[in-house]
């Protein structure tokens, strides 16, 4: 295995023993599952005398095929170690993400099979909760995602998957929000936000399939960016009505195959 642990976390020992023997014990312990599709993420508590490692989650990405396994091995960096550079990119420039305490990739015969990423707990809430899943969406929490969005762009992170369930949301004492996103590995960053308005947009499309609340946030979104609404506004629905089709379209080609197989 090759382990890589955050400093501030590498004189810890009971953390040292537990990801030792991490692979052995992730597949026992089904009691502390949160998720079991393509990826697995469980919880475990390492260590009571840290309030971090008392609650740690930890993901596995799916066991990738034989030429990925290569790919992996030899060419390209593991979805783990990406979520856990992306934290400390995201960490550096100022947003909130689930500490990252750990990578480790696990190998078999001379190639790449399992990469796990350990975090601490965030508790919050997806913000789908307030926005996708109300017929009267949380405005305040619309405006502020946009203007998280905004500066996010802004300072040169694209989040590869930015939809609802990935940004959680943390009430602030003064009535609006912060938010904290995960699901990081596919993050595309820059020095600076040079972006152009439609990469953004692009980006933008993923956290809803209302119009009405995607219309909301945009407009929030290109007045914090200092941009010309009326100008961005057209282009950015014409982007996400593309988006949309296109997605259908695979939907429709996969549930066809579906039913052959």
């Amino acid at each position: 295995m090759k382990i890589v642990i955050n400093l501030q976390y590498l004189h810890n020992s009971h953390l040292k023993t537990f990801i030792e023997n991490l692979p052995k014990l992730f597949d026992e312990n089904d009691a502390a599952t949160l998720y079991d599709k393509r990826n697995v993420i469980k919880s475990f508590n390492i260590d009571y005398s840290d309030n971090v490692l008392h609650s740690v989650v930890i993901k596995r990405y799916h066991c990738p095929n034989i030429f990925q396994r290569i790919a992996y091995s030899f060419f390209r960096q593991s979805k783990a170690r990406r979520a856990y550079q992306n934290a400390e990119t995201l960490l550096t420039r100022g947003f909130s993400t689930p500490i990252n305490i750990a990578y480790v990739e696990q190998w078999k015969n001379g190639l790449f099979k399992y990469g796990f990423y350990l975090t601490g707990f965030d508790g919050a809430h997806p913000i789908c909760e307030q926005l996708n899943d109300k017929e009267d969406f949380n405005k305040i929490i619309a405006s502020d995602f946009a203007a998280f969005a905004a500066e996010l762009h802004a300072k040169g992170i694209l989040h590869g998957d930015l939809n609802s369930t990935n940004v959680l949301f943390h009430p602030l004492d003064n009535g609006h929000y912060s938010f904290s996103v995960i699901d990081i590995n596919r993050m595309t960053t820059r020095p600076s936000g040079d972006f152009t308005p439609n990469e953004c947009f692009d980006n933008l499309t993923r956290f809803t399939g209302r119009m009405d609340l995607f219309e909301y946030v945009l407009k929030q979104y290109i007045i914090a960016r200092n941009w010309d609404v009326d100008k961005c506004l057209p282009q950015a629905i014409a982007i996400k009505k593309h988006h949309d089709e296109q997605w259908r379209k695979r939907k429709a080609f996969t549930g066809k195959i579906k039913k052959i197989f």
